[in-house]
């Protein structure tokens, strides 16, 4: 297949509640997206899961945005007829993985057919609140992961009590200091599943044993293969938060599930406060996770989406389908 067109989109919306994290407040999402006409007929759509600003990755929209033009102007008209021939067109992107995740996402649906499944709900909670209560009381998720606050082990109490079987994770997005110790001791003895980036470093990790910090997982430092098996020897490292984004596409999450598994580490797949259609892709490779992963159902972050139904409850689950994105609410840039 040929490739004819590429455009570029953009679409934003607020968040039903404010997502607050150690880094950072967001009132709303903006995202990027490309299609790619192909000689076939038919267009293919990706979803971008880079910020506007670098609070927590160093490749933003602006930038995902003047590598694709570049890429286009390279690979316009150039024929694409497998994954491999896919995969040579984005080796100078190496250096942003949020662009080649991007452009991989499209470029799945050429060559695979994509399915109907079902994953594990696992809720991610952004600051504590009533109304945040009452949505996991009312979806009751399999999971419920929580963001690190000074509030942390009075909000791990409200959510052990909600009146259904859960398991909880913590994230605290490399924010922790040794200050924190006394809280660690009281999580390690209070039935975590892991907790996420607690500290800058992983050296920091030397300095407790695990009978002093609960099972520690990594995310913004699983980057690559190498810093992952890495962190599986030399680290207390147990649990990988895998993020197509961070790792330039599902196509290295896929072949690094199997990697990270051979080294006795646990997968988790990890969200981005994404839209449908990366919403679904994320849930595929979920499928073949440790743990429930970041996987929401269809209206947790917002109330309208540019992929109608994309991610149905069912009893603990959520069934996906696959997305066909609403081209009226995208806004063209290009």
């Amino acid at each position: 297949m040929k490739l004819i067109e590429m455009k570029l989109f953009e679409y934003q919306t607020h968040f039903k509640h404010p997502v607050i994290t150690p880094k950072a407040k967001l009132d709303y999402r903006k995202s990027l997206f490309v299609s790619l006409k192909m000689s076939n007929g038919k267009t293919y759509y990706g979803e971008c899961n880079a910020f506007e600003t670098n609070w927590y990755d160093d490749e933003t929209i602006s930038d995902v945005l003047s590598q694709v033009k570049y890429w286009y102007k390279t690979y316009q008209g150039k024929t694409f007829d497998s994954m491999q021939t896919v995969q040579a067109s984005l080796e100078g992107l190496e250096g942003y993985p949020a662009t080649r995740s991007m452009l991989v996402m499209a470029f799945y649906q050429m060559f695979y057919k994509l399915e109907q499944f079902n994953v594990p709900y696992g809720a991610t909670v952004s600051g504590l609140t009533d109304s945040n209560l009452l949505q996991l009381r009312e979806t009751e998720p399999q999971r419920v992961k929580l963001k690190w606050s000074d509030n942390i082990l009075n909000d791990v109490q409200k959510v052990q009590a909600l009146p259904f079987n859960l398991q909880i994770a913590i994230d605290a997005n490399e924010s922790l200091t040794d200050n924190e110790r006394d809280k660690l001791q009281i999580l390690s003895e209070a039935d975590i599943l892991y907790l996420e980036e607690p500290f800058a470093t992983l050296d920091q990790l030397m300095a407790y044993d695990t009978n002093t910090i609960p099972t520690v997982a990594i995310d913004e430092k699983a980057t690559s293969k190498a810093n992952i098996i890495d962190a599986l020897h030399r680290y207390n490292v147990e649990v990988i938060i895998v993020k197509p984004f961070r790792l330039g596409g599902i196509d290295r999450v896929i072949e690094l599930i199997d990697v990270i598994k051979q080294y006795g580490g646990k997968v988790v797949i990890g969200g981005m406060y994404e839209y449908g259609l990366s919403r679904y892709f994320t849930a595929m490779v979920a499928q073949w996770a440790d743990f429930p992963s970041d996987i929401t159902p269809a209206g947790y972050y917002f109330e309208q989406d540019v992929v109608a139904n994309s991610g149905i409850l069912k009893g603990g689950s959520i069934q996906f389908e696959p997305p066909t994105v609403l081209t009226s609410r995208l806004k063209r840039i290009y």
